[in-house]
């Protein structure tokens, strides 16, 4: 769960890189002052300066500031696509991990049919209450695990597609963006569309458990994987 965590640190910090986008894209694109207004048409005639003619000739725009401002959204933009870099890395190795603890997972269920199909061939050793026994601590150790590989599938699947929205409203970002449309994206990346809460407060209950004395060693090695989630 640790790149879980980590996908949302990206995913906030990621934000934060967006929400300044914005407001540096706004600041570029804000409009010149309204000369029509009456109020504002008196402000200007009665504070008629040099420095003010020259503001208004310029387009209500300092050289200076727009190369700033312009610098400053460079800057963003190029953060943003080294924060869809990092997630797409993060995922490609939750993704390997969840590959691995399935496989371990599969095996695990195999050799626990495998025990209670041959339980008769081991009542030699043991009294087969024993033997039942050991084998229900198993069973219930392996729902346990089945039941949180496929919450970790859920999760997997879910940050894929939150993802995939982060790396489209990357994609689409430009100087020429509108305002409206940028607050939308700004919006949605911040709400996390795709990300169902209850499986989350889910997976970080069921995370750590435990599996009982009864577990097998191929359990017991998909706990310590799980471990480095």
């Amino acid at each position: 769960m640790t790149k879980v965590a980590r996908f949302e640190e990206l995913a906030e910090s990621g934000n934060r890189l967006l929400v300044r986008f914005h407001q540096e894209l706004g600041y570029f694109q804000r409009p010149q002052i309204p000369t029509e207004s009456d109020v504002m048409n008196h402000i200007l005639k009665s504070n008629c300066t040099g420095r003010m003619w020259f503001y208004l000739e310029a387009g209500c725009r300092l050289h200076c500031h727009d190369i700033s401002n312009i610098n400053q959204l460079r800057s963003c933009e190029d953060g943003l696509k080294d924060h869809i870099n990092k997630v797409k890395a993060l995922l490609e190795e939750l993704e390997c991990l969840v590959e691995d603890v399935y496989g371990i997972t599969l095996t695990a269920s195999l050799s626990a049919l495998k025990v209670s199909d041959n339980h008769s061939i081991d009542s030699k050793l043991t009294t087969e209450s024993c033997l039942m026994e050991e084998v229900d601590k198993s069973v219930d150790g392996l729902d346990s695990v089945v039941s949180y590989v496929t919450v970790m599938v859920i999760i997997r699947n879910m940050l894929k597609l939150d993802y995939m929205m982060q790396e489209r409203i990357v994609g689409a970002l430009s100087i020429k963006t509108p305002t409206l449309e940028l607050q939308s994206y700004c919006l949605v990346w911040d709400l996390c569309p795709y990300i169902d809460d209850n499986v989350m407060h889910l997976a970080w209950k069921m995370c750590p458990w435990n599996l009982g004395d009864g577990t097998s060693s191929k359990l017991l090695l998909l706990r310590k994987t799980h471990a480095a989630v």
